[in-house]
């Protein structure tokens, strides 16, 4: 009868680790740093070699880029819809993203803002969200239709 008993491996991640063999194995660490290196070089090269599109999102200023689309309230919670153009096979497409906020006064009376949600305010998250999609599927008609 032959028993196996399983394999237990340890990996320790510091500056070097030790395989399965039971080796010490340095970490590859610098090799690791000249790929991203040589990646980041290569994504230069290739956003140097593209020809930027003209467009209305290209010649608005940087402070109007920072804006939301379209910015959806349910009494203290909102949700911004933001576009975001990108080249895809050399032809700009524009992705929609949404983002979540709840407003709130703190003891001096100013007004603040958070991402978490009490339980009271999940409805209205849910309503945000309905009309966010909506909105969002509008804009997409609208986009499609041009």
């Amino acid at each position: 009868m032959i028993f196996k008993q399983p394999v237990r491996s340890v990996f320790l991640v510091t500056e070097s680790r030790i395989d399965r063999l039971g080796f010490l194995v340095p970490f590859p660490q610098l090799i690791m740093q000249k790929m991203i290196q040589r990646k980041n070089k290569d994504v230069a090269e290739t956003k140097s070699a593209e020809q930027p599109v003209a467009t209305e999102a290209t010649t608005v200023s940087q402070d109007e880029k920072r804006k939301p689309a379209v910015t959806i309230r349910v009494e203290d919670v909102s949700c911004s819809i933001w576009a975001r153009e990108h080249l895809v096979q050399g032809k700009p497409k524009v992705f929609w993203s949404a983002t979540l906020e709840r407003s709130y006064k703190d003891r001096d009376g100013r007004w603040r803002y958070t991402k978490s949600f009490d339980p009271e305010s999940l409805g209205k998250v849910v309503a945000a969200c309905q009309q966010a999609s909506e909105s969002i599927a509008g804009l997409m008609a609208k986009e499609a239709a041009a």
